[in-house]
């Protein structure tokens, strides 16, 4: 039986930030080598490496934008934010049309980007941990932080 290879949490996380629509990616726990795939709307599948990813037990699916509930990450800063003012124009932003480019603006206007985006990052975290944790991977971090 082979050991899968130890991951680190922010090379995960770093792959859940690149989710896109319309591509999936995976990571190959023979190599612990990273792969993404179109699904074929845009780009051309590349279907040498979807039957090699098909016929493998070495692949194993990250998680994608539908797994990672990006809105629900803004929602949950928003919540957290301890200046009455800027989390009701977060909301507001969240609750109108094109909440993703409105709590963008928000961000900018209110000065909070440096902080959204460390909490985007510390929620990737959780996520690849979880993901790793649900898959049987051994993991660790960097920087020696704890991921709660």
């Amino acid at each position: 039986m082979s050991r899968k290879p130890i991951v680190f949490l922010e090379d995960i996380a770093d792959k859940l930030e690149e989710t896109m629509e319309h591509w999936e990616q995976y990571l190959n726990t023979a190599t612990g080598e990273f792969v993404a795939i179109s699904d074929g709307a845009y780009i051309e599948v590349d279907e040498e490496l979807m039957d090699e990813i098909d016929n493998s037990c070495d692949y194993i699916r990250l998680p994608n934008q539908y797994d990672i509930h990006e809105y629900n990450i803004m929602k949950d800063f928003a919540e957290e934010t301890s200046d009455v003012r800027k989390r009701e124009k977060l909301f507001r932003a969240l609750n109108g049309r094109k909440p993703f480019r409105h709590f963008k603006d928000a961000l900018n206007y209110t000065g909070l980007n440096d902080a959204y985006y460390s909490f985007r990052s510390l929620a990737f975290l959780r996520i690849a941990k979880e993901w790793c944790e649900e898959n049987d991977m051994l993991y660790k971090t960097r920087e020696k932080q704890e991921v709660k």
